[in-house]
Order: C-alpha cells, then structure tokens, then sequence
C-alpha cells in the first residue's frame, strides 16, 4: 500500500511540475504557514488564487522539509481538481502517504475522509467505507473526537444509502448522543435528527420517526433554519406509513415545493415525497394528479439524471396503469425506462453485499416485455398468446406441485430426525461438555465466577425454569447472584448463541418431548401451548420452533399423531 502511494506521490510531482522550483514570489516569502493558510481560506472560492496559494503552501513545505505542511499542501491542491477524479486520488494519496506515521490530531484522518467523499462521489462505496473507518481510527487514536463523530455520521450516511438501516440507525444516534453531551444545537445537529428519522420510516419505526421530525420542525421554527421544510417533508412521508393520508397529503404538499427550490437538492427525500405522493393521489383516485407526478419523476431522472431505488416504484405505477388500460405501446416504452434505471442501479450498486430487491425481476420484466412486443406486432395471433399463457400455467402448476413434494419430503426427514432423538439435547449436555476447549480467560472471567454461573444455568436448565414468560437477562443475572453482562459474556461463550435463542431453544427441546410423551398436550391449540412454555405470542412460537427444528409446530404435532395412530 506504502509503495503505491509513493508512487502516486513521485508522478505528482513530476506530472505537476512540483518536481522544479515553484517560484514564490517575494512578497510571500518571509510568510508564515498559518498566514499563507489564511490567504487560502480568504480566496477559496476564486479557483485562479486558491490553487496559487497552495502552491505556494506547498513550495515552502518542500524548502523546509515540513511533513505536516507537504499533507496539507497536497490535500487543498486535491479540492482545485474536484471534476478530475484520477488527479484528486492522486493528490490525495500522496498526502496520505506523507502523513500516515504523524501523530496529529488532524492528518492524515482528514485526507482519509476526503477520500471516501470521493470514492463516494463515484459510487465505489467498498472503498469509500474503508477510508472512512481509517479515518475513524487515526481520529479516535488522536483524540479527535468532533472529527470521530462526524467521520461516524458520514459512515451513517453511506449505510442509509446502501440499505444498512438497522447499522445506520445505530450510528446515527450515536452521533446524536455525542451532540447532545457536547451542547451541540446548529444545523448540523438538526440533520442528524433528520437522517436518522428517515432510517426509522424505512425500518417501519413510524413512531421514532415521529419523535425526531417534530423535534426539528419545533427546533428549526426556534432558530429559523432553513430544514424547516425538510422535516414536515419527511413526516409526511411518515404519515403515510401511519396510513394518515390526509395529513400525509397537507404535508408533503406543502414542503415540496420548497425543497425542491432548495440548493443543494436532497433528491433522495425529494424522489421519496413524490413517490409518496403518487401513492396518496392512487389512493384517493385522483387518476390525473397521480399520471401528472410521476411524468414529474420520470422528467426529473431525465433532467437530473438522478436514480434511487424507490424511483422503480414510480415506473412500476405507470407499467400497471397502462397495462390496465390495455395500452401497451405505453407500457413497453416504461418497461424499457424501468431497464434503464434498473442497470444503472446495478452499476452504482455492484459492489454492495445487499443488492437491490426488486419486485419486477429483470427475467420477469424481459418476459412481459417479449409479451408486449408479441402483442403489437401479431394482434390477430391470439390463440398463440392464450397456448403460451396456457402453457406457462400449467409449468407454473407442475414447478408448484414439485415444490410442495419436496417440501413434504424435506419436512418428514426433519420429523424423523426429531424423533429419533430419545430426550432433550440439554439433558444430554454436562458441565464438563459445556466447558470444553473454551479457556476462561479468553473473555476475561475468573474460572471460580464461571463455574458458579455455570452450574446456575444447569439447575435452571433442570428445573425447566425457562418456562417462565417473564425471564429476562436482568432477572436471571440477579438469581444466580451475578450481573448481565457476565452472564451474556458466558451464554454467549459457552453456549454459543444469545440469550433470547438461549431460552427460546431450551423451551423448544422442552416442548418437543413434551408433545411426544402427553398426548393430552397434544391437544391444546398452538396458542395455549406456546403461552405453556412462555411464549407471549404464538408467531414468536412457530418462528423459534421452525428456526430449531427445519418444521412448523402444527406439522409436527399433525405427524405425531399419524405416528401414534400407526403404533396403537
């Protein structure tokens, strides 16, 4: 890594021509760092005067041999090349590579930072991540903590924008806490108000979302900032998850046309409002308001070039809309837009662990299209269209009945699996199996605290008090005479799951022998018996036992039956 970016570093200095004399000139020669830094700062927006004085920076870094000032110097000359990608990495690696081994509570943190805006820039968001998180390093070695918490809500921004947004949310309030302690109450604060209630609408924690928009809309009022509109914006979104569409529609209305007017444009949460939008006008029927506002979302992708992922539920409307008209000239043509939004996404998004989940599949998309042109060109072939829709049924039917028997197949395996199991994996467990290969001081526990704690979950095991709906990490702590986080470390250590798949799976095993020697239990619906083994709900139930055992607590109880008919 070290000799790539010394590499980089000696072809800007001949590329540039760093590699002879700039001359300073006289005027500026007896002049400070922090003066000429100054003139940079005063001049930053005259392109002609900043990439002098960072030159001049630079020169008088290379004469004294001045590490932090040669980083300095090359990260402004970075920001002169902001439509250069190629010359900005390259500026920007050299100032890496210069600073990396300085102790400075700035770089090389900061020259990490403006990399991944770039790698972000260009939708390289695996890179982008990396910078950031050695930003994140150097500035937590450093003690920078403004700069760690502000390196950790651009981390946040690019998680949201990947679809991480259960990560996001976590980052996010971090970074919010962070503010709070500090007495930070500017605009910046607000926007992480604002990103993390977006997060909270798109994890469907409408409430959350709530809370923090009318926080902002109350604190932007106060202050009279200008994300007043952004947060009625985005509650109105909210609304809508809330199926509050009256006041959903009043609010979006209102505040977007103001966002849209705003410079920079946030075209994530604009596209978000009018595809809201365009849900709300479907909702009420009002068939001419919905064509009008997703015409104005097609013409801004063409206009903006601007694409996200809700955009496809825009393309998806105007498919269906004109499908149920019957028009399918209009069709294809939105058909073939949604192709294109489609392989733009993937190249923007074919680095991330999540892809895009699309409810029209391209293989699905390529079918309906073939379908279409079929249709246009040979309208009097209709026999043909009904064999091949006939023909694709009963494929469908035949692909349906083959999964359903192997299905079948697979879940009588798992029965058969469970059955030949003669009692409870945890009566099986000793201590001495629990505890092998694991050394105590890996998770920095005395042994003598271990074993106590141990043996406690042995007995709890054995006396089946897990059965209890009320158990809690807390309780449990407090009745083998320890604390939480002790007992989490060791669950998780010697048990090898979390406390929750913990006591959900002892219940499960618990269950299972139960079914198969009461047959009187057998007979209480699958809500009383997931309420008899502490169960609050009997979705929690069926989720835990099918998560155990590969099956469904109603198939396995149906097929014990059989069983026990067949050996009476």
């Amino acid at each position: 890594m070290r000799s790539v970016y010394l590499t980089a570093l000696f072809l800007l200095l001949s590329y540039f021509g760093f590699g002879q004399k700039f001359q300073i000139p006289d005027s500026l020669k007896t002049r400070s760092f922090e003066e000429i830094e100054r003139l940079q700062n005063i001049n930053y927006r005259d392109s002609v005067k900043f990439v002098f004085y960072s030159k001049v920076f630079l020169s008088k870094a290379k004469q004294e041999n001045n590490t932090l000032a040669l980083a300095k110097g090359y990260r402004a000359l970075s920001f002169s090349h902001t439509n250069d990608v190629v010359v900005r990495l390259q500026y920007l690696d050299s100032s890496i590579a210069i600073s990396e081994n300085l102790k400075d509570i700035r770089y090389p943190a900061v020259s990490y930072s403006n990399r991944a805006d770039v790698y972000d820039q260009i939708k390289d968001y695996n890179k982008a991540l990396d910078d950031y998180l050695e930003a994140l390093k150097y500035s937590k070695n450093s003690n920078n903590k403004d700069f760690y918490y502000l390196t950790k809500y651009n981390i946040g921004l690019l998680k949201k924008k990947i679809g991480e947004n259960e990560d996001a949310a976590r980052v996010f309030k971090d970074v919010l806490m962070y503010e709070n302690e500090k007495d930070i109450d500017d605009s910046g604060h607000l926007l992480t108000m604002l990103v993390l209630a977006e997060v909270y609408i798109q994890l469907k924690l409408h409430d959350s979302a709530t809370y923090y928009n009318r926080k902002g809309i109350e604190r932007s009022i106060k202050d009279n900032t200008d994300v007043y509109d952004f947060f009625v914006l985005n509650e109105g979104i909210n609304l809508f998850g809330k199926q509050q569409y009256d006041s959903s529609l009043d609010s979006i209305k209102k505040a977007i046309p103001i966002v849209e007017s705003f410079e920079p444009t946030d075209h994530e949460l604009l596209i978000s409002g009018y595809v809201c939008l365009s849900k709300l006008y479907k909702e009420f029927n009002e068939e001419e308001k919905l064509l009008e506002t997703l015409f104005k979302i097609n013409k801004y992708y063409e206009d903006v070039g601007y694409t996200s992922i809700e955009m496809r539920e825009a393309y998806e409307m105007l498919i269906n809309y004109y499908r149920d008209i019957d028009n399918k000239k209009e069709q294809l043509y939105y058909i073939d837009k949604l192709f294109l939004v489609d392989s733009i996404l993937d190249i923007n998004y074919k680095d991330l662990s999540k892809k895009i989940v699309k409810e029209y599949d391209t293989p699905r998309l390529l079918e309906e299209k073939q379908n279409l042109i079929d249709a246009l060109a040979q309208k009097g072939k209709k026999s043909n269209l009904k064999l091949s829709i006939a023909l694709i049924l009963i494929l469908v039917l035949i692909i349906f009945v083959i999964l359903i028997y192997i299905k079948n197949i697979r879940y009588k395996k798992r029965f058969q699996e469970l059955m030949s199991v003669q009692k409870p994996e945890r009566a099986r467990r000793t201590l001495a199996d629990v505890k092998h290969s694991k050394t105590p001081g890996a998770i920095g526990i005395s042994e003598d605290v271990i074993n106590s704690i141990l043996t406690g979950l042995q007995k709890f095991e054995n006396k089946n008090e897990f059965l209890s709906s009320n158990i809690t990490t807390g309780g449990l702590a407090k009745q083998l005479k320890t604390n939480s986080k002790y007992l989490s470390k060791i669950i998780n250590t010697y048990k090898e799951k979390s406390f929750s798949v913990y006591i959900n799976e002892l219940r499960i095993e618990y269950v299972i022998d139960k079914l198969k020697n009461d047959a009187k239990f057998r007979l209480y619906t699958i809500k009383a018996i997931s309420r008899e083994i502490g169960f609050n709900t009997t979705e929690a139930f069926s989720k835990s036992f099918y998560k155990k055992t590969g099956i469904y607590p109603s198939y396995f109880i149906k097929q014990l039956d059989k069983e026990m008919s067949l050996n009476v």
